[in-house]
């Protein structure tokens, strides 16, 4: 069966399930680097919210004969009652500057895989990647998310690509607070997340000892935290600390690496792993970048290899 006509088929189950008062929609959703992914939203009558589902990996496990469209609908309307939202948002708030500036931050995406996105939202670009901005919304019951600044948005609020900025730059830090770890450190957490025995983490720490030291910069969330390179004087503050330049290794949206530069000859190698994690290990959606970074301590600036 083709995509669109297994989509169609999931929302009209859907609709019929939920009934009178939902609204089920299907709507094509651009998301990073390109990828646009289709989603179905269920809307009640009296909530002006509601989670987006996508069905592209539903698909691709109906195409394979993993699930039937049964199988499909039932985690659909599942999911749907897990994270389904029962009240409206006031967003009379965000038509006022003033009402969302502090709540603007900053976040990195690729330049040349969000071509078309970034004709449509606010931007400045640094090295080979841009600078885009977004609205924090906390708000009780409904946790964190965030709505992508548009162009439209900047010219409603009457302001400029500068202004946002220099809001971003005070409030992400604020809001998303960076956190520097080895890299001994977050393979620990990830082996004792799993279940792994103490001495088996320590196995590991030990031999991670012996290695070059190699730290991961993100924020607290570890969402969009490549952005922490941003910071205002971080990059400068880590490079007194190791007493060094280092390189900066974008391993994701999420994330980058921080490896204190021994030798020259270290780059062409360091490109050659980052294209092949990306190629192998990494998202479509979440590449940040294929290039390599350096921090140099004596230029205080990072340049692109």
């Amino acid at each position: 069966m083709e995509f669109t006509n297994f989509t169609t088929l999931v929302r009209d189950e859907v609709d019929r399930r939920t009934g009178d008062n939902y609204k089920v929609r299907l709507n094509d959703v651009r998301k990073n680097n390109g990828i646009v992914l289709r989603g179905l939203t269920v809307m009640q009558d009296d909530s002006n919210i509601s989670p987006t589902i996508y069905l592209n990996n539903y698909y691709e496990e109906y195409a394979k004969g993993r699930a039937t469209l049964v199988n499909v609908v039932n985690d659909v309307m599942d999911t749907y009652y897990r994270n389904k939202v029962n009240q409206s948002v006031d967003m009379r708030y965000f038509l006022n500057y003033e009402s969302v500036r502090r709540c603007v931050v900053y976040k990195l995406v690729n330049t040349e895989k969000n071509r078309e996105l970034l004709e449509d939202v606010p931007h400045i670009e640094f090295l080979d990647l841009s600078i885009v901005f977004q609205c924090m919304i906390a708000q009780e019951d409904l946790g964190k998310a965030s709505i992508l600044i548009h162009n439209v948005h900047m010219k409603l609020w009457d302001v400029s690509v500068e202004n946002l900025y220099q809001a971003a730059k005070e409030n992400t830090q604020r809001l998303q607070r960076y956190e520097i770890k080895s890299m001994t450190e977050v393979l620990y957490e990830i082996m004792s997340e799993e279940g792994q025995d103490a001495c088996g983490c320590n196995d590991c720490m030990a031999e991670c000892t012996g290695s070059i030291p190699m730290y991961v910069l993100s924020n607290k969330s570890r969402v969009e935290g490549a952005a922490c390179i941003l910071y205002p004087n971080l990059v400068e503050d880590f490079a007194e600390a190791i007493g060094s330049s280092y390189y900066i290794i974008p391993s994701s949206v999420h994330e980058v690496l921080l490896l204190p530069a021994e030798h020259e000859e270290e780059s062409a190698e360091i490109k050659n792993m980052i294209r092949e994690i990306n190629d192998t290990q990494v998202g479509k959606e979440e590449i940040l970048s294929y290039s390599l970074y350096f921090y140099d301590r004596e230029e205080g600036k990072i340049i692109r290899l």
